[in-house]
């Protein structure tokens, strides 16, 4: 049923020039989802984040690929209740935005950090 399904957000994230991988992942850990467990955790069924630590590019096979090749040092995921919830945050997030930002300047490059909404298949493998 339209708006009773919970909606998931991906959040890809790079490092403020400068930060080491370690300095990054404290501050995030320590200082960035904390505020945001804060003001949104409410609105929240779930929240994870994933560091980059390594990986293949798919051409050409067998490429090792970091943090620096994949443009990101972190995807982070959200899963909102319910519709109401997106706007809910929105709400709190233009209430907080000074805070918000002056936190993220901090961590993140925010020219080449994103915010997605995703719709999700799970396949039920087990």
């Amino acid at each position: 049923m339209p708006g009773k399904m919970p909606m998931k957000m991906i959040v890809m994230v790079k490092r403020k020039t400068g930060l080491t991988p370690q300095q990054f992942r404290d501050g995030y850990e320590g200082s960035h989802s904390r505020i945001a467990v804060e003001l949104f955790g409410h609105l929240w069924s779930s929240y994870r984040r994933n560091y980059l630590t390594s990986g293949y590019a798919f051409e050409p096979i067998g490429n090792v690929a970091g943090a620096d090749e994949v443009g990101f040092d972190a995807v982070s995921e959200f899963v909102l209740k319910d519709a109401g919830a997106r706007a809910e945050m929105g709400r709190i997030a233009a209430l907080h935005e000074a805070r918000i930002k002056e936190d993220e300047a901090k961590w993140f490059d925010q020219t080449r950090s994103f915010l997605v909404a995703c719709e999700t298949v799970e396949e039920g493998l087990g």
